[in-house]
């Protein structure tokens, strides 16, 4: 009789135990590694710094842009929510604030056009929206009067400054502000009867404060220490100013808020590569952070009982509410869920009847499809040439070659070149093979997809910045721009990753395929990624095997699916039975008259093994031909 666990009851009993136990052992490091102790830092920045006397101008109000609402307290909402809403969403390309009214239909235009705003913050009063813009060239901070629609520009600098907060008595705005390179935080009165006050002077990024209710501290992110942490700046201490409220080497912490009381702080963190709520008490009692759920970007609720977070996805965003206390989630009642950010609760109540007079979402697509040819009977594409655009073969699907010109002139318009005039590839025929590792499937073959040149990044024209969803990393692209001086782009808040790292003898960098570097890079950026999704073309995650094989990173290929399977795709190039058999088949040709340019044999094909295999058979007809 065997001695096994499976056929022995105290084995199987002594098996259970010790995997209960590994189980209990690992959950207690999770916890340690996220509950981190909470303590106090030393000194690190002394007292406020000198003015900016050079920086700012006095601001004076512009032109009025038309009546938009007044506060209204009497106005009804749903019972589920209370107040107002403003937040950022991006239509047409751009950053656009919105007001959503609970009660009301559908959300409400308050600022936007053919530029980017965002960062809404209403004044305790309820009268002035302050926001962040580049509608004049650079991002500055502007004031809506909601009472007349006065629109004023409150700094005019070419640098950076955003993420505006006001002070409880409405007098002053903190705000973070990129200058010379680094970010720190600012106050500036609203009335500019004076010039800003610099509120931290250190080497390290901080950025994103928020303001007490009560008036004397201001929290921030700061990379100071090492790590992202959350900061305390202490209004009424002179000295030793400055507390790093979380203190995790190791783990990334964003977007502090106080709760409407001011007893309790909100902000967001990441470990194990999951963004999670966690709310700290500030009472000096019971400092232990709790964990409400899954998320980021989290805001309160007027009352304090409600956190609004995002939830992220590869592609897009989704909001949620949390019920504090009670551990419900839900998205209901809110007609805005997906792709919004910068959400700002306000107790004040907007009349319905001023509502009405704001407009609506415009969403007037960015392009047009249209199809060279008529489909052919059974329904397949033509593929159509991209003009300028020097690839391998420089073709896309009929049905997205638009959408493909679309984006790149809008790159050049934000980035200042032409970073898609040069492509690793875009159309890739049926026999022609991908990167070892590669898929059989990969959208390359479909026409919807293309990769842009990786040597953008060994120029340093490219930062990548990897970003991990249910087990699978994907890659935040980020352009840098030609114009440096303020008016393209905006500075960078995350390391970049670098895969360089792993040839420099570290075996912990080899291993895990690179390391994040050990500044963020400065200078301008454009966010490709976002501006991709904006025409539709979507990330791939990278394949398994590419801490060891780069090409497998697949950090620059994008696709644009229209809701289609791989194999829905191809059949709109080519006939069922090219794609079922292993038989050759002939790559499909824009035109009867246009031939595609030979394929180059790549880089990565030369250093592979040849292996014997079947010779041939002869091409089929192409795909504008009856099979």
């Amino acid at each position: 009789m065997s001695d096994s666990p499976s056929n022995n009851p105290w084995g199987r009993t002594w098996l259970f135990r010790a995997l209960l136990l590994l189980a209990v052992l690992l959950v207690g490091i999770a916890a340690g590694l996220l509950l981190n102790q909470f303590t106090s830092g030393g000194d690190l920045d002394p007292t406020l710094a000198a003015f900016a006397t050079q920086m700012y101008q006095p601001a004076t109000p512009s032109a009025t842009i038309g009546a938009i609402f007044e506060p209204d307290e009497a106005a009804a909402v749903a019972p589920e929510l209370s107040g107002s809403l403003f937040f950022t969403q991006r239509v047409g390309g751009h950053d656009q604030i919105f007001l959503y009214v609970p009660g009301n239909s559908e959300p409400r235009l308050v600022a936007g056009g053919a530029y980017d705003s965002r960062d809404p913050a209403l004044s305790p009063d309820g009268h002035t929206l302050a926001f962040t813009s580049d509608r004049a060239g650079a991002f500055d901070l502007y004031l809506l009067d909601l009472r007349d629609g006065a629109l004023r520009q409150l700094t005019q600098t070419l640098e950076y400054e955003g993420h505006p907060t006001w002070s409880p008595d409405g007098l002053w705005l903190a705000f973070e502000a990129h200058y010379q390179g680094d970010f720190d935080i600012w106050i500036l009165p609203v009335d500019g009867s004076q010039t800003p006050i610099m509120l931290t002077d250190n080497a390290g990024l901080d950025f994103a404060p928020s303001w007490d209710p009560n008036g004397r501290k201001i929290a921030f992110v700061s990379d100071r220490d090492g790590s992202m942490d959350i900061f305390l700046a202490d209004l009424d201490r002179p000295t030793d100013r400055f507390i790093n409220l979380t203190q995790t080497s190791t783990i990334d912490e964003a977007d502090p808020a106080f709760s409407p009381d001011g007893s309790q702080l909100l902000y967001s963190s990441m470990p194990a590569g999951l963004d999670m709520l966690i709310v700290i008490s500030l009472d000096g009692e019971n400092q232990e952070p709790r964990i409400i759920g899954q998320g980021r970007d989290g805001v309160w609720s007027p009352d304090s009982g409600m956190v609004l977070a995002n939830l992220t996805a590869p592609q897009h965003t989704q909001l949620f509410i949390y019920t504090i206390n009670r551990s419900s989630l839900t998205s209901g009642g809110l007609p805005f869920v997906e792709n919004v950010a910068d959400v700002f609760w306000s107790p004040h109540v907007l009349s319905e009847s001023l509502l009405t007079a704001m407009p609506l979402l415009d969403d007037t697509p960015l392009y047009e499809v249209e199809l060279d040819t008529q489909p052919e009977e059974d329904g397949r594409l033509n593929l159509s040439e991209l003009a300028g655009v020097n690839a391998p073969h420089p073709l896309l699907s009929d049905a997205v070659d638009e959408a493909f010109q679309a984006l790149r002139e809008r790159v050049m318009q934000e980035a200042g070149w032409d970073f898609l005039g040069q492509l690793e590839n875009a159309f890739v025929g049926i026999n022609e093979p991908l990167p070892p590792g590669y898929a059989y499937n990969d959208w390359l073959y479909t026409g919807r997809a293309f990769s842009f040149s990786s040597s953008a990044l060994e120029a340093g024209w490219v930062e990548v910045v990897p970003e991990a969803y249910g087990g699978q990393v994907y890659w935040r692209i980020y352009v840098r721009t030609a114009n440096q001086e303020g008016l393209q782009g905006e500075p960078m808040r995350v390391r970049p990753w670098d895969f360089n790292s792993r040839y420099a003898d570290d075996p912990y960098a080899y291993d895990r395929g690179g390391t994040t570097k050990n500044t963020i890079p400065a200078g301008y950026y454009l966010d490709f990624t976002a501006l991709a999704l904006d025409f539709g073309f979507e990330r791939l995650s990278a394949l398994s095997n590419w801490r060891t094989f780069f090409p497998g990173a697949r950090f620059n290929e994008f696709v644009l699916r229209d809701s289609l399977t791989w194999e829905e795709a191809m059949l709109q190039l080519y006939p069922r039975s090219a794609i079922v058999t292993p038989t050759p088949y002939r790559t499909p040709t824009p035109t009867p008259t246009q031939t595609p340019r030979p394929t180059p044999t790549p880089w990565w094909w030369r250093w592979r093994t040849p292996t014997p295999g079947p010779t041939p058979a002869p091409p089929m007809a192409t795909p504008t031909e009856s099979p």
